[in-house]
């Protein structure tokens, strides 16, 4: 259904489903189907006699089609399955996971029930006013690499609101995303390994996207929305794709052992740059100055002694912006 509508928006004049047909490999009767089932959801297509079809108009609401036909063909995102509701897109893409779900899905969602953060802190979003999706990976890399595929998503978040239309996002390690200085969208990436092997990872994200400003009020913590942010509403189906296409760029270096751009691009927006912070892991507590991350994702923190060590895991709070 994608291939139809993409070739649908790609097409500035009316277009015959046997042509269609013929560059999708599909009969004329197929894409006949296809453009009901897309007229069912609300897109608005004329058709001509010896013409053809035209894409008047589509839908406003997040609708798996409306994505994959801006996806890069061969990138991640697909297939696309989208819920109304649900317990948490993570806890569905582990559940199929056993089923055989492929590498690159994405699951998303207009609410979840169960939306949660790092350790198990929820996540909570009105109905259909945030971007709520995960991205199931079956990645051939080490465990210790895990790390670097939340740094991966952060930067491809940060890339795709800013290429349509968003002020500079910046990054709080290990998985926060800060507009304005308050909180935009958080990162939950889990996984399921054998040894040192990965069986796949999840990659959550949720992501304030048309919150109002009395809704933000309403939030347990200081929050940003797109909408607050700029003024106006934004379209999910349009910010996911470029989310997933912005993704699928950064996902390719990792794949070929290429760290460099990714940890350049989030080290621009390091939110934390030159902050004294305090990291608790467990019954550790560790105070310094965060000074970017390394290549695998790692926090790099210069103690008071002037020692740097990485941290790959914990809680951070800012105790002060001065040095």
């Amino acid at each position: 259904m994608g291939k139809v509508l993409r070739f649908l928006l790609d097409s500035r004049s009316q277009t015959s489903g046997e042509e269609m047909g013929r560059m999708l490999g599909c009969t004329r009767a197929a894409v006949g189907k296809i453009i009901d089932t897309l007229r069912q959801q609300g897109f608005v297509i004329n058709a001509k006699t010896k013409t053809g079809y035209q894409l008047i108009s589509e839908p406003a609401e997040l609708i798996p089609a409306r994505v994959e036909a801006r996806l890069t063909e061969g990138g991640l995102g697909a297939p696309h399955m989208h819920f109304r509701h649900i317990d948490s897109t993570n806890l569905e893409a582990r559940r199929r996971a056993e089923e055989g779900l492929p590498h690159g899905a994405c699951l998303s969602t207009d609410h979840q029930t169960a939306g949660r953060g790092r350790f198990n802190r929820r996540w909570v979003t009105p109905e259909a006013a945030g971007l709520l999706f995960s991205i199931f990976l079956r990645p051939s890399m080490h465990l210790s690499d895990v790390f670097s595929l939340t740094s991966m998503m952060a930067v491809a978040i940060c890339v795709a609101i800013e290429n349509l239309g968003s002020p500079r996002a910046s990054i709080k390690w290990p998985n926060d995303i800060y507009l304005e200085g308050l909180k935009l969208a958080g990162i939950l990436t889990e996984f399921t390994s054998c040894a040192e092997s990965i069986e796949y990872v999840i990659v959550g994200v949720g992501l304030n996207t048309n919150l109002q400003k009395q809704e933000l009020d309403k939030l347990d913590a200081p929050a940003n929305s797109l909408l607050a942010a700029t003024g106006r509403r934004w379209d999910r189906a349009i910010l996911l794709a470029e989310i997933l296409n912005q993704a699928s760029i950064l996902y390719y270096d990792l794949a070929h052992g290429n760290r460099t751009r990714i940890t350049s691009m989030y080290n621009e927006r390091f939110w934390l740059e030159g902050k004294t912070v305090e990291i608790q892991e467990g019954d550790l507590v560790l105070k310094g100055k965060a000074l970017g991350i390394a290549p695998d994702g790692a926090l790099n923190l210069e103690l008071p002694d002037g020692v740097i060590t990485q941290i790959r895991n914990g809680d951070v709070t800012v105790l002060s912006i001065n040095t």
